[in-house]
């Protein structure tokens, strides 16, 4: 479902494999499984959607979770060549916020 190359020492790039025009629940989960075994802190991970051109509604809450996650363990996930008719729900995306982690100090 998902390539993954290292870029540079902590970066890295997730393609998808094949054509998928449409990134249902079942596609987001996989690529949330592969994605989630790269997280570390401080790590970056590019997540190339060329060729989607729509994103279902459970595969956006999958992507969400993702993102979520991935800023809770310091990481940082992007998305590239992003198709015209995303960009507002990819921007959504990038508008989550870190939720508090209970161990930080205050």
């Amino acid at each position: 479902m998902v390539s993954i190359k290292k870029t540079g020492e902590g970066y890295y790039l997730a393609s998808l494999n094949g054509k998928l025009e449409v990134l249902d629940r079942n596609a987001a989960y996989l690529i949330r499984k592969e994605i989630i075994t790269l997280m570390k802190p401080h790590r970056e991970i590019s997540l190339d959607l060329k060729g989607v051109s729509k994103i279902e509604s459970g595969g956006f809450k999958i992507l969400q979770e993702l993102k979520s996650l991935m800023e809770n363990r310091k990481c940082k996930l992007r998305f590239i060549n992003v198709e015209a008719t995303l960009l507002g729900k990819i921007s959504d995306l990038n508008k989550i916020k870190k939720q508090p982690d209970l161990t930080d100090s205050f």
